[in-house]
């Protein structure tokens, strides 16, 4: 059977070439072409991420099934594609991923070109979709899924995890054509990288996040061991030696971590990577090890200088904590993403000065940074339930249906997803308040940067938050 999976980007201008092959894709891919049938993946890169492109490339390959993943940020060009290929074929086009999952019954509602969408991980799921599909069955009797049957959306039992990722054959990125994907080893131009994972899942509660949506709680690790068969292959093959691990916390399990660690050093793989790790899951022994393996560069969440703040969103860490991850991880010489978010829940200008100041201490360390955004809201969360309980997201907010703040787009954030916005803490003051911290340099380089990609729109709203920074205490 022929089947084409898709991913779209936020926006149709996007630099393409810093975009790297979607790993869930390349996945579910190997799953498929193991089971003997025909598969393409149309991308960003592949397709220039334009939706009439992405369209032709789709129906040339005459699929019975489209799949589709999204995100929330791209959820609205997602559905321009679905819609547009839907005009063109009967295939069955099946939606999923951490936007489509979590707002499934408004998605089917609102989309009605959409046939199906799988919940959770889909290797498997898919599988099942495209067998029963061959054997002429209804899809009614597959778990973990939404669908149409006699004109009503019905959802069908979650489907068990997979706890067994070495099951999982190699990813298929021989369906793209590497060659054209341009992104780095972070903290780095010119070192190519590819996307490799270890484990899945993270068992951490953190309101603002979709792992909650997507049921990933479990954390679930694969043998240390084929893990690196598969970096040694992909060097080998490809002639990468530099990757991004991209585990949701690859520090969670210290014992896998380490054995990894140790197999990189016997090995002699001589590889450099990039890790996601938690602050509260590494120590200067662990920073050791990963450094001697290879491991140059370590994205660390910490989201608030304030402990008020970080229980209030359930992150599991304490400032202190924070600090000292930072402090560590310089001494072991990895440079380091300290990420930061405002803008929470509750957050008090006390907390957002804590926050600030922490940032600013951060940043001071040489080739690291710490950058911050806004808190966004996703479907599934904990703070979406907040959203709507406090009336930030009315009650007949729909996920799939368009909406943009355009200002959005001034304070530096996705105008396309709904922001926390707090009347005593309006997130123009936030910006005008962080903005009066930096560094001279910074705020000359920000200004002309931010004329240059600025909408004539766009400057009323610019000039206003710029007053702010002359006037905000």
């Amino acid at each position: 059977m022929n089947i084409v999976l898709v991913e779209v980007l936020p926006y149709k201008n996007v630099m393409t070439m810093a975009y790297h092959p979607h790993p869930g894709l390349a996945y579910m891919a190997a799953c498929l072409e193991n089971s003997a049938h025909a598969v393409r993946i149309v991308d960003p890169v592949s397709s220039n991420n334009d939706i009439a492109q992405m369209a032709k490339q789709i129906l040339q390959f005459n699929p019975r099934v489209v799949g589709f993943t999204s995100t929330t940020a791209s959820r609205f060009r997602t559905i321009e594609a679905i819609d547009s290929v839907r005009k063109e074929t009967d295939a069955l086009i099946v939606a999923g991923g951490p936007h489509f999952h979590p707002t499934a019954i408004d998605a089917m509602a609102k989309v009605p070109a959409i046939d199906c969408i799988v919940k959770g991980e889909g290797e498997i799921t898919m599988l099942e979709i495209v067998k029963a599909l061959e054997a002429n069955e209804s899809l009614s009797g597959i778990a973990g899924i939404f669908l149409r049957q006699d004109n009503e959306i019905i959802e069908t039992p979650d489907r068990q995890i997979n706890e067994d990722l070495d099951s999982l054959p190699l990813p298929a990125y021989h369906l793209f054509d590497l060659k054209r994907y341009h992104i780095r080893l972070p903290g780095t131009k010119t070192v190519p990288a590819l996307s490799v994972i270890s484990s899945r899942g993270c068992p951490c509660k953190c309101i603002f996040c979709s792992i909650t949506a997507l049921k990933k709680h479990n954390f679930r690790r694969r043998s240390p061991e084929l893990f690196l068969d598969e970096v040694a292959y992909f060097k080998k093959a490809h002639g990468y030696d530099a990757f991004l691990f991209n585990d949701d916390t690859i520090t969670m399990d210290r014992k896998h971590i380490v054995d990894i660690c140790n197999g990189i050093i016997k090995r002699r793989l001589n590889i450099r990577w990039s890790a996601l790790a938690r602050v509260n899951t590494v120590d200067k022994d662990l920073l050791s090890l990963m450094k001697a393996a290879g491991c140059r560069y370590i994205m660390y969440g910490i989201e608030s200088g304030s402990d008020t703040m970080l229980a209030k969103v359930k992150k599991g860490i304490t400032v202190d904590q924070a600090v000292n991850a930072i402090e560590i991880t310089a001494k072991a010489g990895i440079p380091f993403d300290a990420l930061f978010m405002v803008s929470f829940p509750g957050e008090t200008m006390q907390d957002l000065r804590k926050t600030i100041s922490l940032i600013n201490k951060f940043s001071s360390y040489p080739k690291s940074r710490a950058p911050y955004g806004f808190t966004c809201i996703y479907p599934g969360t904990e703070i979406e339930q907040l959203a709507y309980k406090e009336g930030i997201l009315p009650g007949d907010f729909s996920w799939n249906t368009r909406y943009i703040r355009q200002v959005y787009s001034v304070l530096g954030t996705d105008p396309f997803s709904p922001c926390w916005e707090s009347p005593n803490l309006p997130l123009e003051d936030i910006k005008a308040l962080i903005f009066k911290t930096r560094p001279l340099s910074y705020k000359i380089n920000h200004i002309f940067s931010k004329l240059r990609g600025l909408a004539p729109r766009d400057i009323i709203s610019s000039i206003r938050i710029g007053m702010r920074v002359f006037t905000i205490r």
